[in-house]
């Protein structure tokens, strides 16, 4: 089991430095800095500021952390959730992994408990709840003007300024490489870094004055998993695909599907190649394609775009 200094120092530099600049707002250029000062700088930052391991974390996550610290957990292919959970867990260098099991390393054990014991779930449950939706909203606009995403946001009673906005992104850890406000072609934009794709959404986007309505839990699920398991269809899709694929491959196809329906591709051909033309695979993804946002229609699923003929999917392959 190796520690985070021996990964820091041991494996590439660009590894470490991008976590370094996402938990250092002023970093040092590239070079300026050897991959054991990042080290030093991640560890030290952790002590004075435990929080910091709190703020990169989902409640979900926190609570496997929890149980993290009291023994490592078997490495099983129990499903989507938890591979998705566990990935972040990874990519936030909070969490490694053997063939059979996860583990802290032990260098961080200490912050970790220091982190805990200023745990407060009530604050922290907010505050997941407010991160879900500011990014479900993206995954399911991919781009938005910022006064349309404050608009939407106060929908759900989650009130911000633009300042505070700016701010907010700036200072949330968990956001900060999935989120970004620039500013194209003279309008402020919110944008998703992970599907980094906006001026296209824009050239092709229509009917900009409508927009999807979704429920609280819906959207934070869109946040949480990208996908929305309180729509039965979408629920069952996710059993069979983990009935019959490893959770990696659950994700691979879950991501394909959400940049195939966000564009609205229509094209049967990249249908067969994200299945590997596998029959049964394929029925069961025409089936729920309609449950998944289309990006240039701001978020509207295929059932209220049947009058737009632009878009067909053979009746049949919904039987």
């Amino acid at each position: 089991m190796i520690t985070l200094k021996k990964y820091f120092t041991q494996n590439k530099k660009s590894v470490a430095y991008h976590f370094y600049t996402k938990i250092n707002n002023n970093p040092l250029g590239y070079e300026k800095i050897t991959r054991e000062e990042i080290y030093n700088y991640v560890i030290s930052s952790y002590i004075e500021d435990p929080e910091i391991i709190l703020r990169l974390c989902s409640l979900e996550e926190i609570n496997i952390l929890k149980n993290l610290l009291e023994e490592n957990l078997p490495r099983t292919n129990n499903g989507y959730i938890e591979y998705l959970l566990f990935q972040d867990l990874e990519a936030n260098n909070l969490v490694f992994a053997t063939d059979k099991e996860y583990y802290v390393p032990k260098d961080l054990i200490n912050p970790l408990k220091m982190a805990m014991n200023l745990y407060q779930e009530e604050e922290y449950s907010l505050k997941d709840v407010t991160d879900s939706v500011l990014l479900g909203l993206m995954r399911i606009y991919n781009v938005l003007l910022v006064s349309d995403y404050l608009k939407y946001l106060s929908d759900y009673n989650i009130i911000f300024d633009r300042n505070s906005l700016i701010n907010y992104f700036l200072n949330s850890l968990r956001l900060k490489d999935k989120i970004l406000i620039i500013t194209y072609k003279n309008e402020e934009y919110v944008i998703s870094l992970e599907n980094p794709y906006y001026k296209d959404v824009l050239t092709l986007r229509e009917i900009p004055d409508t927009r999807a309505s979704y429920r609280l839990e819906e959207l934070i699920s869109y946040g949480k998993y990208k996908i929305n398991l309180f729509e039965p269809e979408i629920f069952n899709f996710l059993s069979f695909l983990e009935a019959h694929l490893t959770p990696d491959y659950v994700s691979l196809i879950i991501n394909d599907i959400i940049v195939y329906m966000g564009f609205r591709l229509n094209n049967p051909t990249l249908i067969h190649r994200i299945t590997d033309n596998i029959k049964e695979l394929e029925e069961a993804i025409y089936k729920v394609l309609p449950y998944f946002p289309i990006w240039i229609y701001n978020g509207q699923s295929l059932s209220y775009l049947k009058n737009y003929p632009k878009f067909e999917i053979p009746a049949e392959k919904y039987d």
